[in-house]
């Protein structure tokens, strides 16, 4: 350390005092200090080797190190003051005002498409029917093989669904419920409640040793489907499934119940109309449409100048649909309806963009 010179301790308090002055944050500032003035600071190794010094020069050494380092003091203080003065000037009108009156909490409001949920479910537990739920990642059995898509259905393509793996998926409906639902309605010591998801339908209805209750369920949950979007379609919506399942029950009975459902929702001047369709599901199928809400049955662009307004599909259940519940379809029928929850939040309020109830625009969320 014998070059240590006057000079060098000069330079160093120079050096220091244009570092403090370009700090420009408090944290910065903070580094400086560190850097120049702290255990292994520059300075304070300088001090550490004065000793090393010819005896001569020690003195005027310590008195020049001693005066750079209370420099350097100073002017950090004077830089930490004048910072925290820039600060306050900053934030102007966004200091803390205590004399101001407080700001109340503001109030949420339930979105369009649950206040819509909750309508439909009120209507369907008052015709006697039970809410269930399924899960959203499913087995890729249960949304194809126990509702009898036949192996090379064109829906089963990657192109058209969310794979998981080979064997789960994204449900792309809720009436992989009605599966779950059936197995629930037998006896807790019936072998079918314990049977592997995964198993070919027919095993069910061999394994069962009861008889199963009637199935009575409406099944609401979100789906998933690889589509385009449009003004009444997306690749994420909510699915409503209706399931009622024993003795006797025909067609007639499904057309009643979906009439007094949707006249219930939409108001008693809905004209409701079936056409025939197909879904591997059900047999006969046909899917159902009401009147159209913004013109009236007359054609416009929501209805793709039609009229109407498809709501979703229907149909007696499937034999194999309930073979696969464990159901014996030699002693039982019955019926299964589903629809999108958005169509029906887009006809009440009048909506006419699908979109619009995603994009969380507080504009429109206000409104409700």
């Amino acid at each position: 350390m014998a070059e240590i010179s006057l000079e060098d301790i000069g330079k160093l308090a120079e050096e220091a005092t244009e570092a403090i002055v370009g700090a420009a944050t408090p944290q910065a500032l903070d580094h400086v200090r560190v850097t120049y003035l702290g255990r292994q600071g520059k300075l304070t190794l300088l001090l550490r080797g004065i000793g090393q010094l010819p005896a001569d020069l020690r003195p005027q050494a310590g008195k020049e190190a001693n005066r750079s380092r209370q420099l350097i003091e100073a002017a950090i203080e004077s830089r930490r003051e004048q910072l925290a003065t820039e600060e306050a000037a900053g934030r102007g009108t966004d200091a803390l005002d205590v004399t101001l009156p407080g700001r109340g909490p503001q109030v949420g409001h339930r979105h369009p498409l649950m206040t819509t949920l909750e309508h439909i479910l009120d209507i369907f537990v008052g015709m006697g029917y039970t809410a269930v739920q399924g899960p959203e990642v499913e087995w890729c059995a249960l949304n194809w093989t126990a509702l009898n898509y036949p192996p090379d259905h064109p829906a089963m393509d990657e192109q058209d669904s969310f794979y998981i793996t080979d064997q789960i998926m994204l449900r792309t409906q809720t009436s992989t419920a009605q599966i779950r639902a059936m197995r629930a309605r037998h006896d807790e010591s019936c072998p079918v409640r314990a049977l592997d998801w995964r198993c070919p339908p027919q095993e069910a209805l061999a394994a069962c040793c009861c008889t199963p209750a009637p199935t009575r369920v409406v099944v609401p949950g979100r789906t998933y489907r690889r589509e385009n979007v449009t003004l009444t379609h997306s690749d994420i919506f909510y699915q409503v499934e209706c399931l009622l399942v024993d003795e006797g029950v025909t067609f007639a009975d499904l057309k009643g119940t979906l009439a007094t459902f949707l006249r219930a929702y939409l108001g008693p001047n809905t004209r409701v109309r079936f056409r025939p369709d197909f879904f591997p599901f059900t047999e006969p199928s046909a899917d159902f449409s009401v009147n159209c809400e913004f013109c009236d049955a007359q054609g416009c662009r929501f209805c793709k100048d039609s009229g109407w307004v498809e709501i979703g599909g229907s149909g007696l259940v499937h034999p194999n649909v309930l073979i696969a519940g464990g159901y014996d379809p030699d002693r039982v029928s019955g019926f299964a309806f589903g629809f999108g929850l958005e169509r029906l939040a887009q006809r009440r309020f009048g909506i006419q963009h699908i979109r619009t109830l995603y994009e969380n625009d507080m504009r429109f969320l206000r409104q409700f």
